[in-house]
């Protein structure tokens, strides 16, 4: 039952997310957890990207942040909201500009807990900088 619950919260924040202005945030207290989020993620029509490039070719998209964040990624999840976001493509080796699509869009990210606290201490404020955020 206790599993059921929690599927059935972290579906909610998800459909929550779509047309948010900022990042999500969810939460995991280890690494199953972790692998559980990110199984009901897929199922519920995200697609797992690697990269700040990837956000812009899925609409649902999430990513897994460990203990050492690319400051690209933090880069993006702060300039997400202002509704114009510059990644620099490393492949291409130039920027690229664009405007999310916040109506028809959702982008999570997806951390465990002990990491979370590790990045904060690196001065990387994913607490300030994400919008909606779960935690089990």
């Amino acid at each position: 039952m206790t599993i059921q619950t929690k599927n059935a919260a972290l579906k909610e924040f998800l459909a929550a997310t779509m047309g948010l202005k900022e990042v999500g945030l969810a939460i995991a207290k280890n690494a199953t957890e972790l692998s559980g989020f990110a199984k009901a993620m897929n199922e519920a029509g995200f697609k797992q990207v690697a990269s700040c490039a990837q956000f812009l070719q899925y609409p649902k998209t999430y990513f897994v942040v460990h203990q050492n964040i690319d400051k690209d990624i933090y880069d993006f999840i702060v300039q997400y909201p202002t509704g114009q976001v510059q990644i620099f493509d490393k492949e291409d080796v130039r920027s690229q500009t664009f405007s999310p699509d916040y109506k028809n869009s959702a982008t999570v990210l997806l951390v465990q807990k002990d990491n979370l606290n590790k990045i904060q201490e690196m001065g990387f404020d994913l607490l300030s900088a994400t919008g909606l955020a779960y935690q089990s």
